[in-house]
């Protein structure tokens, strides 16, 4: 695919998207000549547009004429104008996923998957085997803060990439490392069932060829069961919970921004029984286990202990994911992805080492999700001291009868008074000024347009 680049035209339908603004930008740099649409401006247009890539705001058919192919993303309905011409001129269409599982045919590729974690544990093996000198390829779910965009052109034999579950797609990516972070309950909505689910992780492990390997989190439930079912491909596991993972983590302090600990690691894996002290700029234990799975892939690829190490210590992360955005009286302001029960624990968990009075703003992100997950939410957020909850971002859902933000709000007020439901961002913000007098840990929570809210509050504060 990577040959005959000139005069190769790629629409991208939804190019404003995470996923989709990281592969389209990829592929300009590959060579290939790139334009997009979507629907809104935004920070990933922005970037690609200063790259000289052009983006049509709006969805027009005319805007694929003369296209060799168009890609779309998941978000994309089939009603599209772009989507209806393409058909109608029989110009190739191809999702995302495909696009990307394409790319990473020209690569020796590894694979990252699971409910949580998968975009801070991209980074991390990308970062580490950057600083190796490997000059990888990545593509990521998250904006890098060291490259300040979502993927990064190597010229090196090996690629990393994210692997998205939530349609199933990540099955069509080829790749002959992988690793599962967690198999939590999640998007439930494309796989109806538990059990479907799992069996597509399964799959996903299935679909290492012979030599590969699956680095596998022993401390999940789900994977766990998993791990004892699976007999027909390599599968590394690591834990903190159980010293007869093969890469057994103990030692955990933290000391200024800093986490250390120590990996035991199995004589069988790598010829000698080692224990090996490490230190991530990072907080909470799921960051260890995400720096500890990208410590195993460094190792299998060959890289330097020094190395690792180095690249670990100089992490500076993701954008939103546990990110600092400034200071407003005598409050610290951080912005956080974190929108499902298991994310939000961990952010709690690492904001308890800043300090203790911790107020959290959140935006439910799905009626679905809130429905099917209220009782974990409720548990997790009745244990927050002051809580405001925000009107749900629907991502194109219908409203769910007893699922909404509100209701969220409700139930918790049952357990504790301290929370807040409010609609009106003005009224909001009159609230966090009151609250930022006190020295406070004030985080905005969630998956969808809550981004904005903070930025304004912290710049609105500090004009």
């Amino acid at each position: 695919m990577i040959n005959n680049l000139i005069n190769v035209k790629i629409h991208f339908i939804g190019i404003g998207g995470i996923g989709m603004s990281g592969i389209a930008e990829l592929m300009h740099d590959l060579g290939y000549l790139v334009q997009g649409s979507d629907l809104q401006y935004n920070e990933n247009i922005k970037r690609l547009e200063k790259k000289g890539i052009t983006i049509y705001i709006g969805h027009k058919f005319q805007n694929v004429l003369n296209i060799q192919a168009v890609v779309f993303s998941s978000a994309i309905k089939f009603n599209n104008p772009e989507i209806i011409y393409s058909k109608k001129n029989k110009i190739p269409l191809i999702s995302r996923a495909d696009m990307l599982g394409e790319l990473m045919k020209n690569k020796k590729s590894i694979a990252v998957a699971g409910s949580h974690g998968k975009t801070t544990t991209t980074s991390l093996i990308g970062t580490i085997l950057d600083n190796a000198g490997l000059d990888p390829t990545i593509v990521n779910g998250g904006i890098i803060n060291s490259y300040s965009k979502n993927n990064r052109y190597g010229r090196g034999k090996w690629m990393v990439a994210e692997a998205d579950e939530s349609d199933g797609s990540f099955l069509r990516l080829p790749h002959e490392l992988s690793v599962i972070t967690n198999l939590d309950l999640e998007h439930l909505d494309y796989y109806k069932s538990k059990q479907n689910l799992i069996n597509s992780f399964e799959k996903f492990i299935l679909n290492l060829p012979f030599y590969g390997k699956s680095i596998v989190c022993y401390d999940d439930v789900n994977l766990k069961f998993l791990i004892k079912k699976i007999k027909t491909r390599k599968i590394i596991t690591y834990s903190i919970r159980n010293n007869k993972a093969d890469i057994f983590i103990d030692q955990i302090s933290v000391k200024n921004k800093f986490t250390n600990f120590r990996l035991n690691i199995n004589e069988k894996l790598f010829n000698s029984k080692r224990k090996i002290n490490f230190a991530i700029n990072a907080f909470g234990n799921h960051n260890v286990l995400n720096g500890t799975a990208s410590i195993i892939i460094a190792l299998l690829l060959g890289v330097k202990i020094i190395s690792i190490k180095k690249s670990l210590l100089n992490y500076i992360g993701v954008k939103r994911r546990f990110t600092f955005i400034g200071k407003i009286n005598s409050s610290v302001i951080y912005d956080d992805y974190a929108h499902h029960p298991t994310e939000i624990k961990a952010t709690l968990s690492s904001a308890k080492k800043i300090g203790k009075n911790i107020i959290i703003v959140f935006q439910p992100h799905r009626f679905s999700r809130t429905k099917l997950l209220m009782n974990e939410f409720i548990k997790v957020l009745s244990k927050v001291k002051k809580l405001y909850i925000i009107k749900t971002y629907s991502a194109g859902e219908k409203k769910i009868k007893g699922a909404t933000g509100k209701d969220l709000a409700n139930n918790i007020s049952k357990i504790q008074k301290n929370v807040v439901y409010l609609e009106n961002e003005k009224k909001l913000y009159e609230y966090l000024i009151k609250d930022t007098q006190k020295r406070s840990v004030l985080i905005f929570m969630g998956a969808g347009s809550i981004t904005k809210i903070a930025y304004k509050f912290v710049n609105k504060n500090n004009e």
